[in-house]
This record gives C-alpha cells, sequence and structure tokens, in this order.
C-alpha cells in the first residue's frame, strides 16, 4: 500500500509511506528521498509510530501510525493514520 500526502502551504513537501504487509518491507520518503526504510518481519506493538519534522523555514510534524491486529496481521486489514501537527490528513488500509 502507498500512502501520498502533501504537507505545508508555502513550503510544499510530498510525503510517501509504502508498506508491504506480506513481506515487511515499509519505506517512508519525502519529495522523492528516503527518510527511512525497514523491515518488520515480527513485532510485538499493536500500533507501530513514524514521527519526524518535514519543512525547513515551515516546520510541520508528521507522525503515521500503521495499526494491527494481534493475530495474522499479514492476513488481515492493517490502518494506515497519517497526522500532520496532531490534524489526521490522510488514511489508508494495508
Amino acid at each position: 500500500m502507498d500512502l501520498v500526502f502533501d504537507v505545508g502551504i508555502q513550503e510544499r513537501h510530498r510525503v510517501q509511506f509504502s508498506f508491504d504487509k506480506f513481506w515487511g518491507n515499509m519505506s517512508i520518503t519525502v519529495d522523492g528521498m528516503k527518510l527511512t526504510s525497514e523491515l518488520n518481519l515480527f513485532s510485538v506493538s499493536l500500533i507501530k509510530k513514524y514521527e519526524f519534522v518535514v519543512g525547513v523555514h515551515e516546520r510541520h510534524n508528521v507522525r503515521i501510525e500503521k495499526h494491527r491486529k494481534v493475530l495474522f496481521a499479514g492476513f488481515r486489514e492493517q490502518p494506515v493514520y497519517a497526522f500532520v501537527d496532531e490534524q489526521l490528513i490522510a488514511q489508508g488500509v494495508a
């Protein structure tokens, strides 16, 4: 699944969250540049949070939350929520 959203008013940035729930690959890019990536084959937490700041002159706090169920997470829907400055601006399902 890919969740793409824009951040900022005067200083615009495009954030992309990519996640493959079967293989566990996750990456976050800002304006096409990789911010982070990881491989999650096993996780104890039910909510995985990724927090970072976007912008130089116009700074915004971004938080992406990926929720999963306790059992068989790879075979069930995993909602993803994107917040900018504590406001929900995008959501999707992996």
